[in-house]
């Protein structure tokens, strides 16, 4: 017989646990108040400290170029908006001298009556797969 051990809740849930061993980030957008939920991946590679709890979406915006920003925006829209899917890829800023392509996928979570609520998704850091000439692609 297997030697297995009860599952103990007071552990991190099984979501967390695979969350984490999975190495992206993931996020989560209330659309009805914009305020937003960040996984600690953001606070490693953004330098957060965890006693300032970023809380709404914007707060990524600092760390990429306005182009980027703007398309990262737009294809989100269009997510919301047409179903579109929310699959991108762009450039951050994490220091003055060191820059990470980020691939962020996400989904829109709808009421009964088809609008969204939420917003959420995960993000990857890359090593290729995007011209790093042109930093604010994506």
């Amino acid at each position: 017989m297997c030697d297995s051990r009860p599952y103990n809740r007071k552990s991190s849930s099984p979501g967390m646990r695979a969350m984490e061993a999975s190495g992206d980030g993931f996020w989560e957008v209330d659309l009805s108040d914009g305020s937003a939920w960040f996984s600690g991946w953001f606070y490693e590679r953004l330098g957060w400290t965890e006693s300032a709890r970023r809380a709404a979406f914007n707060d990524l915006r600092p760390f990429l170029f306005s182009e980027a920003w703007d398309c990262l925006l737009k294809a989100m829209r269009s997510h919301l908006e047409e179903r579109t899917p929310l699959d991108a890829q762009f450039q951050v800023q994490l220091t003055a001298d060191r820059s990470e392509c980020w691939h962020m996928r996400g989904v829109a979570q709808r009421n009964d009556r088809g609008h969204p609520t939420h917003f959420a998704g995960s993000v990857r850091a890359m090593t290729d797969g995007l011209d790093t000439e042109d930093p604010s692609a994506i």
